[in-house]
């Protein structure tokens, strides 16, 4: 059942291409300047409703998504080619959040984006900035710098997607109470219909003409029963659904010896979910009256009703008689409802009222250098110096180059992170992380204080200062 409404898929954007060193060859111009291009910028990562698709399932297998990445710069200030976007594809009515125990970008288990219009796309993961190529750091006192940068790598994270379907009116009721045989009798839709609970297990939409302009998209879903609030039964998995309906059927199965007692219980299940639902607009429809027990109790259930201040309609859903008046009932409810949210009502949580990772992270690329914290572990004497424009700057800089290590410890002198840690007690040897490089401290008044430099997880290349 998770597979239909609920997934969790991989997610990295594209990293960006590196820039390159060079200069121009060319002849009678002895003296050519630097000619790096500039890395391209990796792939974004895009989600889109696609209105084909109506479940979750195609995640059952396909787990990982991933951008391309850009193409590195060239010579003669040639720019790498941008890395090619990844769409992924979902039904309206998705909702995307961070899963938790993700790198929590914006914190484990929010809302990222909700998408409810078909051919909705929104940006979910920026790809990484292609690094730029030497001829980008020409200035008037360096005419031929030996410096380029590596491309950014690409956001990653695991999100979870949640399918609540987008319709109109919502049609509840016990199992086996009738539901999928009024969605066959109103409307095109051809759900399972049998003589036993929990026929429906997957929701089904159909879309319903009034008149030639007038229709409305109606689901039947699955049977709900006591305790589903607390999950039993899948309870969780099948309200969700109603959240996105602006009015419910109530379906209640006539032939039951306690019609009241579990129309009641349907009701307060809705209420114990969410209790904005107990506020939605509803309609009772009293089904099965073509079988004469039904129709003998039909009275009494309608004047208990009656005293609750709710009206009931009585209809038969396989002989389609009296389902009109209840459709049409849903209608105007559906159209005051409409009225209510166009002049300023409360209405549903729209698009746009949810976090946007995309700008999120653009915002944590843009964090200045000069944030950052230091922490000290005395017992191993390893100094952490976190920031995340600084640990940014330290994963686009390429070590390969020496004027790359000059520029990132200038860097590290005019931030304050050199001071930081004198100030709290760094000692000659200890070691100093900054990002996935480390380097052992060297106590000097002169800018270049580092000591011998080192790759972190990624490796071990020393550059001897």
């Amino acid at each position: 059942m998770r597979c239909f409404d609920r997934a969790k898929i991989y997610v990295k954007a594209g990293d960006g291409g590196n820039g390159v060193v060079a200069f121009r060859r060319e002849k009678h111009v002895p003296f050519g300047g630097p000619s790096g291009g500039n890395g391209g910028n990796g792939g974004n990562i895009f989600i889109e409703a696609d209105s084909a698709m109506n479940s979750l399932l195609p995640f059952r297998r396909n787990v990982h998504f991933r951008a391309g990445r850009g193409d590195h710069g060239q010579g003669k200030g040639r720019a790498g080619a941008l890395g090619t976007d990844c769409v992924v594809k979902v039904p309206p009515g998705t909702v995307i959040r961070e899963a938790l125990g993700g790198q929590g970008l914006i914190g484990n288990g929010d809302i990222l984006l909700e998408l409810t219009t078909p051919g909705q796309r929104e940006l979910l993961l920026p790809g990484g900035r292609g690094g730029r190529g030497n001829s980008s750091f020409k200035t008037g006192r360096n005419k031929a710098p030996q410096l380029a940068e590596n491309g950014e790598e690409g956001a990653e994270m695991w999100a979870e997607l949640e399918l609540k379907l987008v319709a109109d009116v919502g049609i509840v009721g016990v199992p086996n109470a009738g539901k999928s045989t009024l969605l066959s009798a109103i409307s095109a839709a051809r759900p399972v219909i049998a003589n036993y609970p929990f026929t429906t297990l997957l929701p089904n939409l159909g879309v319903v003409p009034l008149s030639f302009e007038a229709s409305m998209v109606v689901a039947d879903l699955p049977g709900l029963l006591e305790g589903a609030h607390q999950g039993i039964g899948l309870g969780h998995e099948f309200l969700r659904h109603t959240e996105r309906c602006s009015v419910l059927v109530h379906v209640v199965d006539g032939t039951s010896l306690q019609a009241v007692q579990e129309y009641e219980a349907v009701r307060l299940e809705l209420e114990l979910f969410n209790p904005s639902l107990a506020y939605k607009p509803f309609v009772v429809a009293y089904n099965k009256m073509d079988i004469p027990e039904a129709a003998e109790q039909w009275l009494t259930f309608k004047e208990t009703l009656k005293s609750q201040g709710v009206d009931a309609f009585s209809m038969s859903a396989a002989t389609k008689e009296g389902t009109m008046d209840v459709i049409i009932a849903a209608y105007h409810l559906l159209q005051s409802q409409k009225n209510m949210s166009f002049d300023g009502g409360s209405g549903e949580v729209g698009l746009g009222d949810g976090l946007e990772v995309g700008q999120v992270v653009k915002k944590m690329r843009d964090a200045p250098i000069e944030q950052f914290t230091v922490t000290c572990d005395k017992h191993t004497r390893t100094w952490q110096v976190d920031g995340a424009g600084l640990q940014r700057f330290t994963q686009m800089t390429n070590w390969e180059y020496f004027e790359a290590v000059r520029r990132f410890q200038h860097v590290l002198q005019a931030s304050g992170v050199n001071q930081a840690l004198r100030d709290q007690g760094v000692r000659e040897g200890d070691t100093v992380v900054v990002g996935q490089m480390e380097f052992n401290w060297k106590d000097s008044d002169d800018i270049a204080n580092l000591g011998d430099w080192k790759r972190g997880p990624r490796g071990s290349k020393v550059w001897p200062h």
